[in-house]
């Protein structure tokens, strides 16, 4: 097949640079130019219970448009390359751990395929044991030289065969022994119908693609059919000159990767999708987008809507941002931030939109306002009346910040600072009073004075006892509680809260708002405003992503933000590091057997210094727009400026034209 042997080389070196599962299969997916042009598109044979699905049209064409970017020049740097060739099989592994069980290798597509390569997570909540089923669809050369190598390693692992057929086209399964975590043995099918290569690990719905690769007329609809997908798409604007698609659903796919996990809920604890369900979140549909590679001056655009009922109900009405995001960069944000996001949310209503899910997580209707009152008026509690004493204060300008701590990098180095704007001076002085009351409470609170700032800075000590807020709000999506024996961790070992001018911060670090304060004090203008990044980074999203008015945008410095992680990575420490937001988020998602697991699977000491590879990374952005059905958003990385034009400079949010085509898969290929 012409052009497989460099498809192959090609796909290696992709697959060797990422450490991602949706970046490993869209890059390492390589296919030739040429294929059956009456082959269906995937859409036309996955069934509507697909909960997630990602789409390549052409894979030779994903290739080419990557070696374009400065990603592929990192990738092919030979400081880089040991690492990935002795974590290779590592690698795999991951891929198997987060639901990669078809045991196709993306490698092997890549020498035989042909054309689209498509995979699906479907839910099939009507099968208890096994609730969920995962296809591959590839276009390849009709050969079977695929099915014998799947063969020759499937075998090699002592997997039994069984030969079945359908319509016609021999189906072969693979049964491998169980494994030590598994309930269930492990089956894979394979088959090759009209040149299209299937995977999957269900055998009806095997059946089911074959037979309208044949052409049957089945009951229910496929993914294409589907109101949601065809509006989301439509909504999205799909342009048909990106690499990748994707449609999900977000609840849905949440509850087969939970299954794909094997979390099941053993307790009375509260299931967190089932809340989320319950509370209106169900009311978001899908989340559609595409991703272009090499574009002009462009590494990456991304361009996606989600799609969801307006108004949202009950709680999920939290998610209330209007199209009225500041385009002010304040005057303490430095030259040293590794990322800026600015969000216009509506806190003063949104706020009291969450009782519902308070209730609900907790399991005891009236504890939202039993802990709203108890704070204001319990004699020993804060005494804060948060409807008269703080939502009145505050804007819906919010502001988060990322940085890293100057220096050798340690488990301590990431910090974020998140700063609410104030209505006014007068606001920001009765603020101050309220916090002096509440934190003068706070048994590890320490008031540190800093330059006419008072800084209540919070560090929790190993040795003393710490409220568990995340006790009665569930465990890890069903999954079983945690062993109430253990000692309870803090949301957070350590934090700092005060107000500087007109706003209110709560950091990470107090040192974090030391800077803050500092830089403010030395000028009336953010340095991040002369920044090369800033300046081509909001140029670029203004041109992509069209200028008028969003509810939320963000600028990341890639060469500052990824510093941190890389280095921990390479002394094997990455897991016992985390943002503020991941800290939070564990606290409220994991039980605590689950959260004390800090072990990294993967050693980075074959990787080089950072500063020998961080010349390739490039600084990016993301636009976010509040519309009648629900958001959209574009995100994009810069490339170098020297690139040439790759594919017509119309991918944007506000040019794009909507469609649903989803017909001939060839014809949608090489448009």
């Amino acid at each position: 097949m012409q052009g497989c042997k460099r498809n192959k080389e090609i796909d290696t070196n992709m697959f060797r640079s990422s450490t991602r599962v949706f970046c490993t299969l869209a890059v390492a997916l390589v296919a030739a130019n040429q294929g059956y042009a009456q082959n269906k598109s995937a859409y036309e044979l996955f069934p509507d219970s697909a909960q997630a699905v990602v789409w390549i049209p052409n894979g030779d064409r994903l290739a080419e448009q990557w070696e374009r970017t400065e990603l592929h020049a990192l990738t092919q740097d030979a400081a880089v390359a040991p690492f990935f060739k002795e974590q290779r099989q590592e690698i795999e592994k991951r891929l198997v751990d987060a639901g990669w069980r078809l045991n196709v290798k993306p490698e092997d597509l890549g020498n035989f395929s042909t054309g689209q390569i498509a995979l699906a997570w479907m839910e099939l909540p009507a099968v208890p044991r096994k609730p969920y089923a995962m296809a591959l669809i590839a276009d390849i050369d009709d050969n079977n030289k695929l099915l014998a190598k799947i063969d020759t390693e499937l075998t090699g692992r002592q997997a039994t065969k069984t030969l079945l057929s359908h319509a016609g086209v021999s189906i072969t399964k693979y049964t491998l022994p169980k494994r030590a975590d598994s309930l269930l043995s492990e089956d894979s099918y394979y088959a090759i119908a009209k040149g299209q290569f299937i995977s999957t690990d269900d055998e009806p719905l095997m059946k089911e693609i074959i037979s309208r690769i044949h052409g049957e007329q089945l009951p229910g609809k496929v993914i294409a059919q589907d109101a949601d997908f065809v509006a989301g798409r439509l909504k999205a604007k799909i342009s048909g000159q990106a690499q990748v698609e994707y449609f999900v659903r977000p609840l849905g796919f949440a509850r087969v990767l939970r299954a794909v996990g094997g979390k099941r809920s053993k307790s009375n604890s509260t299931d967190m999708l089932a809340v989320l369900q319950n509370q209106g979140f169900g009311a978001i549909k899908c989340i559609c987008g595409e991703v272009a590679f090499g574009l002009e001056k462009l590494d990456m655009a991304h361009r996606g809507y989600v799609l969801a009922q307006q108004p949202l109900p009950k709680s999920a009405a939290v998610l209330d941002f209007p199209n009225n995001v500041t385009q002010t960069v304040p005057n303490f944000i430095g030259n040293g931030i590794s990322s800026l996001l600015a969000t216009n949310w509506n806190a003063k209503q949104a706020f009291w939109k969450t009782e519902g899910l308070v209730d609900e997580l907790a399991g005891t209707p009236g504890v939202f306002h039993e802990v709203i009152e108890g704070i204001k008026v319990d004699p020993n509690g804060p005494r804060v009346d948060i409807e008269k004493e703080v939502l009145p204060h505050i804007t819906s300008d919010i502001y988060s910040v990322a940085d890293s701590k100057a220096g050798q990098a340690d488990v301590d180095s990431r910090r974020n600072l998140i700063a609410v704007r104030l209505t006014n001076a007068a606001a920001a002085a009765a603020m101050t009073k309220v916090l002096d009351r509440a934190m003068s409470i706070e048994p590890d609170a320490e008031l540190v004075e800093f330059e006419g700032h008072r800084i209540w800075k919070v560090v929790h000590r190993e040795d003393e006892d710490v409220v568990d807020l995340g006790a009665d709000f569930g465990n890890d999506f069903g999954a079983p509680a945690a062993n109430t024996g253990e000692e309870p961790q803090p949301w957070l070992s350590n934090w700092a809260i005060t107000v500087v001018g007109e706003y209110l911060m709560f950091a990470s670090h107090a040192e974090m708002i030391t800077d803050a304060i500092v830089q403010a004090n030395k000028t009336s203008r953010s340095p991040l405003l002369d920044d090369q990044d800033y300046e081509r980074v909001m140029a670029a999203v203004s041109q992509h992503f069209g200028g008028d008015a969003a509810c939320a945008w963000q600028i990341v410095r890639s060469k500052l933000a990824y510093r941190v992680q890389y280095e921990l990575f390479r002394e094997g420490k990455l897991m016992q590091s985390q943002s503020m937001l991941a800290s939070i988020l564990d606290r409220l998602l994991q039980n605590e057997t689950e959260m004390r697991i800090k072990e990294q699977k993967l050693s980075g000491t074959k990787l080089p210094p950072y500063d020998q590879i961080s010349h390739f990374l490039q600084p990016g952005g993301m636009m976010v727009r509040t519309t009648d059905s629900g958001w959209e958003f574009g995100s994009l990385l810069m490339g170098s400026n020297g690139q040439a034009p790759a594919v017509p400079s119309d991918f944007s949010v506000s040019s794009g034209q909507g469609t649903a085509r989803v017909g001939n898969s060839n014809a949608e290929s090489n448009r």
